[in-house]
């Protein structure tokens, strides 16, 4: 069953709305006809069966809301080159991340500023894996800017070289994963982290790209929990 985004999913026998686009790709791109069903999300939590019915419209058959899990994933990167980081944005989304937050490091070569184009891509991971919770994105200039925002979450990053003991297993809460530029963060800035209370956690013995150390530390950091729970 197809997924589109409902700003607002009424309760059962009421209209549903969907934005132009999500019309636009629903009736002229898959050409719904009358009795079809398809999903709605609202990005916050909730989740809807609707069918098409007579006059392009939808009519909402259940309505249920999903609470939130648990922990709160917090995606922290330096971002790579657009194409690169497109593709980022809807793993992220498709691995039920919360927030996103760009940050600007020693060795980055940019740092993008937000668009639509990023709330389209992140709706892309959500429609595709049914994740019912529409990931924050914001962008932050330097480490030191951001590391504050984030003392109430447990945080760890990708380390070149290997921690000297196992990382502490995350569980609940909020777990924020830091990963830097091709280039790797500097000793100053790993320095840093760890004075925020960071853990470097390893991902191998090989140089990986961003977009690939990224996957990986989330997953890695969410099996731990998953064993833990």
């Amino acid at each position: 069953m197809r997924a589109f985004f409902a700003d607002h999913i009424g309760m059962p026998g009421e209209t549903a709305e969907l934005e132009v686009q999500e019309q636009d790709h629903l009736f002229k791109t898959l050409r719904a006809r009358p009795g079809e069903q398809v999903k709605l999300l609202d990005g916050r939590g909730t989740v809807g069966i609707a069918q098409v019915v007579a006059g392009k419209r939808l009519t909402v058959l259940e309505r249920h809301p999903v609470t939130a899990p648990e922990p709160c994933w917090i995606l922290c990167c330096a971002a790579p080159r657009r194409q690169k980081f497109d593709g980022l944005l809807k793993q992220a989304a498709e691995l039920g991340v919360r927030k996103i937050c760009v940050v600007h490091c020693a060795r980055s070569v940019a740092l993008p500023e937000g668009t639509e184009r990023w709330q389209s891509l992140l709706r892309e991971g959500c429609k595709q894996s049914g994740n019912p919770f529409l990931p924050e994105i914001s962008v932050h200039h330097s480490l030191e800017q951001l590391l504050p925002e984030l003392a109430e979450a447990r945080v760890y990053y990708g380390a070149v070289t290997p921690p000297p003991r196992p990382p502490v297993p995350p569980t609940r809460g909020k777990i924020a994963f830091f990963v830097g530029p091709e280039g790797g963060f500097t000793p100053e800035e790993e320095r840093l982290l760890a004075q925020h209370g960071a853990e470097g956690i390893s991902l191998g013995p090989w140089i990986l790209r961003l977009e690939t150390a990224a996957v990986c530390g989330l997953a890695a950091l969410r099996a731990l929990a998953e064993v833990q729970s």
